[in-house]
């Protein structure tokens, strides 16, 4: 089910991912193409999907769509005061819930997408829903999660 059509929404990687995997008929690939006027693109997940690119062809994808999104003015970058929340948020976990502080380097990502999305009031849609909720724990945000749970041991991108 697509996010609320008049909600902002902000996709995280694996959503991309999929869709890009899967093609136009994923679920995935339809959720982005129905959500796309209410999409923002977080520059945390541009920068994952820059990683993530294989290819000469993957990188253009990624450029192209980049760049449409810079022009229509969807861009969310983390702050300063966004950037020393993730730490916070971070730091709040590991002190609560030790089994995270291994988890740190993947979780930063993914907690600057949460704080990103509180920056402009959109809902974080992903297919990783116990690292997003374990954030949410200590940071309260929209979230819808779609399909079943990836851990990220299973799927390198956040």
């Amino acid at each position: 089910m697509p996010p609320q059509a008049s909600r902002k929404v902000i996709f995280d990687t694996n959503v991309y991912i999929c869709a890009i995997r899967g093609g136009a008929a994923s679920r995935e690939y339809e959720l982005l193409l129905a959500s796309l006027p209410s999409t923002y693109l977080c520059s945390v997940v541009s920068s994952e999907l820059y990683v993530g690119a294989l290819d000469s062809r993957g990188t253009r994808l990624i450029r192209g769509f980049v760049s449409r999104s810079e022009n229509v003015g969807r861009i969310v970058t983390p702050t300063h005061g966004s950037w020393n929340e993730a730490g916070r948020i971070l730091a709040e976990m590991g002190r609560r819930e030790p089994k995270y502080k291994s988890m740190f380097a993947t979780l930063l990502n993914d907690a600057l997408i949460a704080v990103c999305a509180l920056q402009v009031g959109a809902r974080v849609c992903t297919r990783n829903e116990e690292d997003f909720e374990g954030i949410r724990r200590y940071k309260r945000f929209d979230l819808e999660v779609i399909g079943g749970s990836l851990r990220s041991e299973n799927y390198p991108s956040s």
